[in-house]
């Protein structure tokens, strides 16, 4: 005779089966990604660091989007045209929703571009819009009234740009964070703390769910996936996690170098190639750093193939700021020469006007930044025996440090908003609130615009290598050091990521195996 099993313990087996099921189906729906550190800030408007676009750009939308082949397609808007050689014409989409269910209308984005010019808000991205008419009057204070930039609305869903020239380009400038539209009645009740989790209304795909500063920030689509992203400095920390299962996608700030050649010998390290540049800025407005021939001197002090070396060759040096596969690139010939450089600041009698006084350099402390700040450190002392200061800061620290007490010498980098040489090379004119060297140069100023509207592509490549000649030779206002690709893990449950030449990770283009 079979015993009888208590109802009690079908009920309890049932419920095990069906939260065992519960947590596969989260489990297979579910991706964890490490971030190096803590995101600068969600406000789009005033957003400029890596770590808010990747975020930012998965919460919201803008009226353009890149594809894999960089070509810009439609997003929020439904067409886009040139209506002469100065007008652009942006038709919304219809019946598109914030996340609290308002509707999208044309003025959210009148609204946004009016924040991101206003001198009040000191958006270091508004020079993106000064190809617009009286923009960049509007953001020096020489206009006070917006209404005389040349914005206009027709109705709730066509927006007229009146532009100073016509701009080929100026459609993917609207796949950037800084031109998404805003909500300006919500700013109005919650000023800055409209970006918190429980104010933030968005338009993307994923929102913010759950967010714990310095730990990690937790996304959810309508399909129920699930994106959480962790907040770790520390590389060696990040890596155990990967191996232990608890992270599925790794970036490059979380791999250790000494692990690299062993990562590649296992054929788990994967690269996607990047137009991102890396460079060391001056202070071409505090001493020493004020005579171009003491900053040459420095160029020449640098063997960048050292560099290469200790990255374990996922990096590639470059004389060149504008990367490699865009228009305008080119690799010049000023390259390491310890005696050169001994001998010019020898000539200009450097060292007995440097004696006493300290040099500081300034960089973000993440990643590999540090060890490539003290092996900068250690050949500025052996190849010119000059002892430089180096500080690192907290990333967030480190950005208001360049806006409010600039040191002589900073490391930075720039990954492209859009597939165009001029987003490189407009970062270094007199008005972009990311020039951070204090650098003004009408004549390269003057070169850049002229490329930018130029439509033979031979033209605008011999401009954009002659104001590269200014940037980098004449004047020497950075020191570009390496070109770097974007390498990554992934685990075994993630078939493919598709980062993007731009660093744009999409989470909704994340695919599991099945």
């Amino acid at each position: 005779m079979k015993k009888k099993i208590p109802n009690f313990l079908i009920i309890t087996f049932f419920f095990l089966i069906s939260l065992l099921f519960t947590k596969l189906s989260i489990a297979d729906n579910e991706v964890t990604i490490n971030m190096s550190s803590e995101p600068g800030t969600l406000d789009w408007n005033l957003a400029t660091d890596s770590s808010s676009f990747l975020i930012i750009n998965n919460i919201m939308k803008g009226l353009t989007k890149l594809n894999k082949d960089l070509k810009v397609e439609n997003n929020l808007a439904d067409e886009w045209y040139f209506t002469d050689e100065s007008k652009i014409i942006f038709k919304l989409k219809k019946g598109i929703l914030w996340s609290d269910n308002k509707e999208l209308k044309a003025h959210h984005f009148k609204d946004s571009w009016e924040r991101l010019l206003n001198p009040k808000t000191a958006a270091d991205y508004a020079y993106f819009l000064f190809d617009i008419k009286n923009a960049k009057e509007y953001n020096s204070g020489k206009i006070k009234n917006f209404e005389e930039v040349g914005i206009k609305i027709i109705n709730d869903y066509i927006i007229e740009i009146d532009l100073i020239e016509k701009k080929t380009y100026f459609p993917s400038l609207m796949s950037f964070m800084s031109t998404f539209p805003i909500r300006k009645d919500l700013i109005s009740i919650y000023k800055e703390s409209w970006v918190r989790k429980e104010n933030l209304v968005t338009l993307g795909e994923f929102r913010l769910i759950d967010r714990k500063n310095n730990s990690y920030l937790l996304f959810k689509n309508k399909k129920n996936k699930i994106v959480k992203i962790i907040i770790n400095e520390n590389s060696s920390s990040s890596l155990a996690m990967f191996e232990s299962g608890q992270i599925d996608i790794l970036d490059g700030g979380g791999i250790p170098l000494l692990e690299i050649p062993y990562l590649k010998e296992k054929k788990i390290l994967k690269t996607v190639s990047q137009f991102r540049n890396n460079y060391i800025g001056f202070n071409v407005n505090k001493f020493p750093f004020n005579d171009p021939d003491i900053r040459r001197a420095f160029l020449y002090s640098i063997d960048k193939s050292v560099i290469e070396k200790i990255l374990q060759k996922t990096v590639k040096k470059t004389s060149s700021w504008i990367p490699e596969g865009m228009l305008g690139n080119r690799v010049y010939i000023n390259e390491f020469n310890s005696e050169k450089a001994k001998k010019i600041l020898k000539d200009k009698k450097f060292y007995q006007k440097i004696k006493d006084k300290k040099i500081k350099f300034l960089f973000p402390e993440s990643a590999n930044n540090r060890l490539i700040a003290e092996v900068l450190q250690d050949m500025w002392k052996t190849n010119i025996g000059v002892d430089i200061e180096v500080e690192g800061l907290e990333w967030k620290v480190y950005l208001s440090k360049l806006d409010t007490d600039r040191p002589h010498m900073f490391r930075a980098g720039w990954s492209a908003d859009y597939a165009d040489p001029h987003n490189f090379m407009n970062l270094f004119t007199c008005n972009s609130g990311n020039n951070e060297t204090g650098w003004c140069n009408e004549n390269f100023d003057n070169i850049v615009r002229k490329a930018s509207s130029e439509l033979d592509l031979k033209i605008r490549d011999r401009l954009y290598k002659q104001a590269q000649k200014i940037l980098l030779d004449k004047d020497i206002v950075i020191i570009p050091l390496y070109e770097s690709d974007q390498i990554y893990l992934q685990s075994d449950k993630i078939k493919s990521v598709n980062y993007s030449k731009l660093g744009v990770l999409n989470f909704s283009q994340i695919k599991f195996k099945n």
